[in-house]
């Protein structure tokens, strides 16, 4: 009789452990990691727009860029909670080295598939590269184009749109005739100046930022799309509506595919000693899958950061090529060539050259 008493015990112990293996089968794990180097290879780099502090001739480094893990469980058949958390830089707190980041973190719940409601921290869903910035392996060239998408480090005062943003979306895909479509309306918190207001907790605008985005394939090859942002910044003493605008279209068929995303927007302070700007960036790529591991690309990136000073703008040039190595494996060679005219706030003027390389694996 005494042995039949172990089965109590087992029974409490083993339940947990199949539920827990009900729940990882609802859990998918993805990510992906990225090692970069750079060098100087011609002109000069200033820091910060400063001619005193040259960078030429330091001898080209290596990045440990991040390794990202990307989690998904499905509550139930509806519900779907994401992250993306991301170490970068050779992450160390300890040190004050790297970033360690929540990239997004949401919950979705399914109604139909061309209506889900999200609430959380998101990407920013604007033009071709926000939604997937962070994912190397997806990405053809090393870097997403400065001129639309870190126009800030290529001579503005401001991005076209924050990265990321706190609140609700409504998104979902669906088709008409033959072409299939996405969108997606996004409620957010929106940017901040205030550096002690964290925007994924509180909001210290006047209103909310409302962001859009459009995508149909009018052809199995072609894609285009549309996409609006609007916020209101508020600073110390005034503030100033944020408006930008982008049109994109993405054309994939052989034996050339071709890539271009146009941005333009304005930023309009409410205190009339603030000059208005009109700003406006384009990006161009264009790319040749010669085989299906070896796929070299040309990308032109312009941006004016202010349609009223002149000589500011900043033109970025890319010859690169991208090799499959293995399944998602990627080794990327890039000529990054950079020029400025003398008024940007960023390079004051310099050209320079750069040799970049990486290395990026999806798993």
């Amino acid at each position: 009789m005494k042995r039949h008493t172990l089965w109590p015990c087992l029974v409490a112990i083993l339940m947990p452990l199949n539920s827990v293996a009900i729940e990882l089968d609802r859990l998918d794990v993805n990510g992906y990691f990225s090692f970069e180097y750079e060098k100087i290879v011609g002109g000069d780099k200033y820091i910060g727009g400063d001619p005193n502090e040259p960078t030429g001739d330091v001898d080209g480094s290596f990045d440990a860029d991040l390794f990202d893990l990307v989690l998904n469980f499905r509550a139930t058949d509806n519900l779907r909670l994401a992250a993306d958390l991301t170490w970068e830089h050779g992450t160390a707190t300890e040190d004050d080295r790297g970033n360690a980041a929540v990239e997004y973190a949401f919950a979705e719940y399914t109604i139909k598939n061309w209506a889900k409601v999200r609430a959380g921290k998101m990407f920013v869903h604007f033009g071709i590269y926000n939604e997937i910035h962070t994912a190397k392996p997806a990405n053809l060239t090393i870097k997403e184009p400065l001129s639309t998408n870190k126009n800030n480090k290529l001579g503005s005062d401001f991005r076209f749109y924050p990265r990321w943003g706190n609140g609700l979306a409504l998104t979902g895909n669906h088709y008409v005739g033959d072409m299939d479509y996405d969108y997606i309306v996004q409620v957010l918190n929106g940017d901040s100046d205030n550096d002690e207001a964290n925007p994924y907790e509180e909001d210290d605008n006047v209103n909310k930022a409302v962001n859009m985005r459009f995508r149909i394939n009018l052809l199995e090859e072609l894609r285009v799309g549309a996409s609006a942002y609007r916020d209101k910044l508020q600073f110390d003493n005034s503030s100033a509506d944020l408006s930008t605008y982008g049109l994109q279209a993405e054309w994939t068929a052989k034996p050339v595919g071709v890539e271009f995303e146009y941005i333009f927007g304005d930023v309009n302070y409410s205190d009339s000693a603030e000059p208005d700007v009109s700003r406006y960036a384009y990006s161009l790529m264009a790319y040749v899958p010669v085989t299906e591991r070896i796929t070299p690309y040309v990308r032109y990136e312009f941006l004016d950061p202010n349609d009223d000073v002149g000589d500011d703008e900043g033109v970025v040039s890319i010859l690169g090529v991208n090799l499959l190595v293995d399944k998602n494996m990627y080794v990327k060679f890039e000529l990054y060539d950079v020029n400025t005219e003398e008024n940007n706030s960023e390079f004051s003027g310099a050209d320079f050259t750069e040799f970049k390389a990486s290395l990026s694996i999806g798993f």
